[in-house]
């Protein structure tokens, strides 16, 4: 089948990718000049797991194209996937300016009828918004032009597997035209045994908000039941070890720590707050999830202000920079709000991450980046594990604290055990664990 898709960055490029590893004819379209020509000889715009292999193979194989010209990506295609950002607005709802462009550029370029698949993260009702658009510019074509929701539901770090090998593909669609499409798109996964679930379009709308709002208040969940097992003495890794084994719950996502960062969590619920108040619902659990989390930030800065007293002229080196392992992304990194803080409050504060060290010195240029972790823990006062990078979990801690100052760690991850890090001598301070003196 013939695929446009619109918007190249983490769900897009992915999205491109993985549909002409399908079998495909796919041809990606940007804005971005810069991003796209790097495309074309081969660059990837940020760092993912198996995603350069796959994007270098199938360009070479002709399947997948990349063009800054919308003119150039959509006549003749079938199926056309939103894949833009939907950044979020002053007041905390989704902006989807990009996603109303997006619908103009396929409507103005169709030359037939067309599936268009919203794949970008957006409220109930922006399918009516997407068809209204797509009428206006096109009353000629609009007939033809199917609207579809197919949420991704993409893990950054493993994006690709979870592309190639999903727990379940969503569409969203009012339409037996659309849905017949779309399954002929995915047969080669669904023919492989990949659930296909079939739903009406504002259904899978509240499905993926639902699905990222959930994730959140479990994290939040676990970093409020931290700080209860630190005023009780109770240790949070076996709380939520004993929570994890029953299978109504489960382990995933109950891990204690800085809290959730990236693109998604933190801008999808409150957008999701503000799509259920709009709609005539108060969702006051949404905005305590997000309170939870602000939290996280709030005890470390605690943690390390407990350990140092005061932290102007203080060395704190802060072990990964990414918002999570396997990606280059800083994007509402947890990290990044912490070492704001510290620099506000006079320390000197040094980084070091395997992928996400340039991003976040475009972020905060104030952030002295280290390129691996002895060298920047070398007259440290204090360590903050921030990301679980495997770089950062097997460290040799005997030689991280010869590099030390002040034999200080604290650990917004929990990656260490409290008795090795007495044994080699730290003064260490996890997340709803004791901690060590």
């Amino acid at each position: 089948m013939k695929v446009a898709v619109i918007g190249t960055g983490h769900v897009g490029l992915v999205t491109s990718a993985t549909l002409a590893n399908l079998g495909h004819e796919v041809c990606a379209t940007d804005l971005d000049t810069e991003k796209i020509s790097g495309l074309q000889a081969g660059r990837m715009p940020y760092f993912e797991p198996g995603l350069e292999e796959l994007v270098v193979a199938e360009t070479a194989s002709g399947r997948l194209k990349f063009t800054v010209d919308p003119a150039e990506a959509i006549p003749g295609i079938e199926v056309a996937f939103i894949c833009v950002g939907t950044p979020p607005r002053a007041g905390g709802e989704a902006n989807l300016v990009a996603v109303e462009g997006a619908a103009r550029d396929i409507a103005r370029n169709a030359t037939g009828p067309v599936v268009i698949v919203e794949k970008s993260t957006v409220p109930a009702g922006t399918a009516t918004l997407v068809q209204r658009t797509i009428t206006r510019e096109r009353p000629d074509l609009a007939p033809m032009m199917q609207i579809a929701s197919n949420p991704e539901f993409l893990r950054e770090g493993k994006a690709v597997a979870d592309s190639l090998e999903p727990d379940r593909i969503l569409l969203g669609a009012e339409n037996e035209t659309a849905f017949e499409v779309l399954r002929r798109l995915y047969a080669p996964l669904t023919d492989k045994g990949v659930p296909l679930i079939e739903t009406s379009i504002a259904t899978a709308e509240i499905a993926k908000h639902a699905c990222n709002a959930f994730l959140a208040m479990k994290i939040s969940y676990a970093n409020a039941l931290a700080r209860l097992c630190e005023l009780a003495g109770a240790d949070v890794k076996d709380v939520v070890r004993v929570m994890g084994a029953d299978a109504r719950i489960g382990p995933a996502f109950l891990n204690a720590g800085l809290g959730y960062g990236g693109f998604c969590l933190p801008k999808d619920i409150p957008a999701f707050e503000r799509l259920s108040a709009r709609l005539g619902y108060e969702f006051p659990l949404l905005a305590e999830v997000e309170k939870i989390n602000a939290h996280a930030i709030d005890a470390a800065m605690a943690k390390i202000t407990e350990a140092l007293w005061n932290l102007e002229g203080k060395r704190i080196v802060l072990l990964g920079l990414a918002f999570k392992p396997d990606t280059d992304d800083t994007r509402f990194s947890p990290a990044l709000n912490l070492a704001k803080r510290l620099l506000a409050e006079g320390a000197d504060v040094i980084g070091y991450d395997p992928q996400a060290g340039p991003n976040a010195k475009n972020e905060i240029p104030d952030l002295e980046i280290a390129d691996d972790p002895y060298s920047a823990s070398s007259g440290a006062h204090c360590i903050v594990v921030c990301t679980e990078w495997d770089e950062i979990t097997s460290l040799d801690l005997s030689r991280l604290k010869a590099e030390m100052a002040y034999p200080v760690v604290v650990d917004g991850r929990n990656v260490f055990e409290p008795e090795d890090m007495a044994r080699e001598g730290f003064t260490y301070h996890p997340m709803g664990r004791p901690s060590i003196a």
